[in-house]
């Protein structure tokens, strides 16, 4: 049942709790229509995808809706469609302007309830004198559904004027506000969350952390960390659900990212504790590593198949359930891990470790300002890539190229992480080149590690067998496809060695030669 904003739409007003109509029956007599009740549960994503996008998704029973949000208010349904059972992702509609539109909106991400409300409405119209109908009211009770019971949280009103008739919905607003009323600022939408405390927030990977040139190394750094702790955190209880892959996939990439700035910026923590937090976040990080690659292989499932003739498609099908079979026993390995008291206290040492408050012995760049020794950092990284980038051509092993995408991700991370201290143009500039660098040496080592995974099941199976036959036509298709993005690594790194992303480091970057480093080349 929508909260609609119709065109010719008047006035919406919030009623206070003891008006009735009677003050309206003065001038107008009034045929007040039967009340209708829904209850509609409201869903979106752990990232609140169809909220920022601009929109509405909710359900009435089985029945689900999609609408454009205005103020909270919702419009009339764009799609819809009568399900069965409960869906998690977009795959899971079969309406196709609702598949389309929620895969834009929610890409990986799978829906989770965010407000439940029982909604009641009913329609009142006035006549005049000449019982000609002259404005039509839609008066709508909003009251929260749940655990909590039912509490009324706002009446409403919508004064729909008729063409020729605005006159009167003036007047009717005029009497209602003489009664109480007052404009709305509230929406049924915003109030059930504020109800429950479910207010929508932005949700990034690559948060601002309020630096400067001149933050003390230390504090940089340890504002960095407990940001990014507080992100993986935030992915645990997804995860502990298996509500979507993509908690467990920020949860890692949370925990590699705090490791690398504590190796990346050097003597900011003494050298002891710096290496027990890194073994710490590594082993967190090792813990899900089987559970990730089953992921990424159950994610690819389609791809795959695409790759292969259609012949050869259904020999895979043993190979998905087999992963499909393994993935459940990560899970359960996995989210018992993330339960055990020890993980607990792992995150608690952490967290400890870089609270404000704890006192550090002394190390050499811990006062130090942030932004020279960081800069400096950065173009020496730059300059360690493009030397291993001279030595890589069409003959270079796979490790070689692996090592090259490990020093682009180095180099990524300390940009994002000090982001706010280089000039944006600039830094929007180089940012642009080093993700289609990245991009490209990503595919490359995806193929690769794939490749050897994908060689280990063969292994297992026998040969000639049809899963055996499709297996080894993926590993080519693979392997070929590797080939050619060498020859797109090539042009990658010939623009990003060179011409004017070369200038652009060198002129933002490069520090004189006293300026201290992050980490040595």
């Amino acid at each position: 049942m929508d909260v609609r904003v119709q065109k010719n739409e008047f006035a919406r007003l919030a009623l206070p709790d003891d008006l009735g109509l009677e003050r309206l029956q003065k001038e107008w007599s009034l045929d007040i229509q039967p009340q209708e009740s829904k209850t509609l549960i409201f869903w979106d994503s752990f990232e609140w995808g169809v909220w920022f996008g601009g929109y509405a998704l909710y359900s009435c029973g089985e029945r689900y809706h999609l609408s454009v949000r205005q103020a909270g208010w919702s419009e009339p349904a764009l799609c819809e469609e009568q399900t069965k059972g409960r869906p998690r992702f977009w795959q899971d509609f079969e309406t196709g302007p609702l598949r389309t539109a929620l895969q834009e909106l929610l890409g990986l991400r799978g829906l989770t309830p965010v407000a439940e409300g029982i909604f009641r409405q009913r329609r009142c119209d006035l006549r005049n004198d000449l019982e000609k109908v002259v404005c039509r009211l839609v008066l709508t009770s909003v009251s929260s559904a749940g655990k909590r019971g039912e509490k009324e949280l706002l009446q409403s009103c919508q004064v729909l004027s008729l063409r020729g008739y605005e006159s009167e919905a003036a007047r009717v607003v005029e009497c209602l506000t003489e009664c109480g009323a007052r404009g709305c600022e509230d929406a049924p939408l915003d109030v059930l969350l504020r109800y429950t405390h479910t207010l929508p927030q932005k949700y990034t990977l690559r948060p601002a952390f309020g630096l400067d040139m001149t933050t003390p190394a230390r504090k940089a750094t340890g504002r960095i960390v407990r940001t990014m702790l507080e992100l993986a955190v935030s992915n645990l209880p997804g995860i502990l659900n298996d509500l979507d892959t993509e908690f467990l996939h920020d949860y890692r990439i949370c925990l590699r990212k705090m490791r690398s700035v504590l190796s990346l910026v050097k003597g900011v923590y003494p050298a002891e504790e710096t290496q027990r937090m890194r073994q710490l976040l590594g082993d967190l990080a090792r813990q899900t590593n089987r559970l990730r690659d089953l992921d990424v292989y159950l994610l690819a499932r389609e791809e795959y198949l695409g790759l292969l003739p259609q012949e050869l498609r259904p020999a895979l099908n043993g190979m998905f359930t087999d992963f499909t079979a393994e993935r459940g026993k990560e899970v359960r390995r996995t989210t018992s891990k993330i339960r055990s008291p020890s993980i607990r206290c792992l995150l608690k040492e952490i967290e400890h470790c870089f609270c404000e408050k704890t006192l550090h012995r002394a190390s050499p760049a811990a006062e130090l300002p942030v932004g020279p020794l960081v800069f400096s950092g950065i173009y020496k990284r730059y300059r360690k890539i493009c030397k291993i980038a001279a030595q890589i051509d069409t003959e270079t092993p796979d490790e070689g190229v692996h090592q090259l995408r490990i020093e682009c991700k180095k180099l990524r991370y300390l940009m994002e992480f000090f982001g706010e201290m280089i000039p944006h143009e600039d830094g929007a500039a180089l940012q642009k080149v080093l993700r289609r660098l990245q991009g490209r040496l990503g595919e490359f080592n995806d193929a690769s590690v794939q490749q050897k995974s994908l060689l280990d099941y063969w292994k297992q199976k026998k040969p000639g067998s049809a899963v055996s036959l499709g297996l080894g036509g993926l590993i080519s298709v693979l392997y070929q496809r590797q080939q050619q993005t060498r020859a797109l690594i090539q042009q990658s790194l010939e623009e990003f060695c060179n011409g004017s992303t070369a200038a652009i480091f060198k002129r933002t970057f490069k520090l004189p030669a006293s300026a201290p480093a992050t980490d040595a080349p």
